[in-house]
């Protein structure tokens, strides 16, 4: 996948030092941010305030159409799958 064609992308514990790095990146290169994490931080609200769009509700009714990429980490993986 060439990053270049990512233009909407949906992050799964968007709140971690990684993972917001990740957004970041991605929405510095013109992508649409969105993402889930399971509470409001200091960290979520910068996002926010980016420009990202971000939900605290572990509902899949969240999670826009027409998604390019989902990017989690291992531990989320492991939540999702239990």
């Amino acid at each position: 996948m060439n990053f270049n064609d990512i233009n909407r992308i949906y992050f799964i514990g968007i709140g971690g030092i990684g993972m917001s790095a990740l957004a970041r990146y991605f929405k510095k290169h013109g992508a649409e941010v969105h993402g889930y994490d399971r509470s409001e931080t200091e960290l979520t609200q910068a996002l926010a305030a980016e420009g990202m769009y971000l939900h605290y509700e572990d509902d899949v009714k969240f999670i826009p159409e027409n998604v390019d990429l989902v990017v989690f980490t291992p531990p989320c993986r492991k939540t999702m799958l239990n």
